[in-house]
């Protein structure tokens, strides 16, 4: 447990130090909400059955981005390989690794959340919302930070891991973007698409965690 902290405090201060990678998500993200808030100023009629469409994809590419930079640096420096050669499992590394990208990209999210209650005049900060997207932001960055482990070394890995990634999240995209539309009344109960959400949150862990000793291998 101390060690898998030691792992969340260092990669949370690496991402404070180092901010061009977050910065870049969360610009990212902030571009793309203003930039559908305009387009959707010329629509008419309710928008609100397009913001679930447009949060997740705002979301899943932010959390596709920002995970690709969170072995880069350390890989690219060698730091990582040290990390591994510590007294500690690398369960407990990828433990830590894939919390510390959780906080930020809740940060991210929570920000992005803000912005489009105010630029769309829709209540985005309800609890259940905010449960839905903690629940989704788990099972993508399980997913992303194995991934970016897988690609880290390799060559043109800034292309490499949204191919890797996307196919793979097209389940959590539609449970996200279905259970998001029901907790805005556009449909009726949020229950079955937040557990098929809960279920791939869970799957990505599991599978995650169980793969990473086998992707860091040397």
């Amino acid at each position: 447990m101390n060690a898998g902290l030691a792992v969340v405090a260092k990669d949370l201060r690496l991402a404070w130090r180092d901010r061009a990678g977050w910065a870049s998500a969360g610009a990212f993200a902030t571009i793309a909400v203003l930039t559908y808030s305009f387009a959707f100023d010329l629509a008419t009629g309710d928008i609100r059955p397009l913001l679930p469409g447009v949060l997740w994809t705002t979301f899943l590419f932010a959390s596709i981005f920002a995970g690709g930079q969170s072995f880069a640096r350390e890989s690219e420096e060698g730091t990582f390989d040290a990390l591994l050669l510590a007294p500690v499992p690398a369960t407990v590394i990828y433990l830590g690794k894939a919390t510390a990208n959780v906080i930020a990209m809740l940060v991210i999210e929570f920000a992005q959340l803000l912005l489009a209650t105010i630029l769309f005049d829709t209540n985005l900060l309800s609890p259940e919302l905010l449960v839905i997207v903690f629940i989704g932001t788990v099972g993508a960055v399980a997913l992303t930070t194995l991934l970016s482990t897988m690609s880290a070394s390799m060559r043109g890995r800034a292309m490499l891991l949204p191919v890797m990634a996307l196919p793979l999240l097209i389940p959590l995209l539609i449970g996200a973007v279905r259970a998001t539309g029901a907790s805005l009344d556009l449909e009726s109960g949020t229950a079955p698409w937040t557990l098929l959400l809960g279920v791939f949150a869970l799957w990505s862990a599991l599978l995650s965690v169980l793969l990473f000793p086998m992707a860091v291998e040397r």
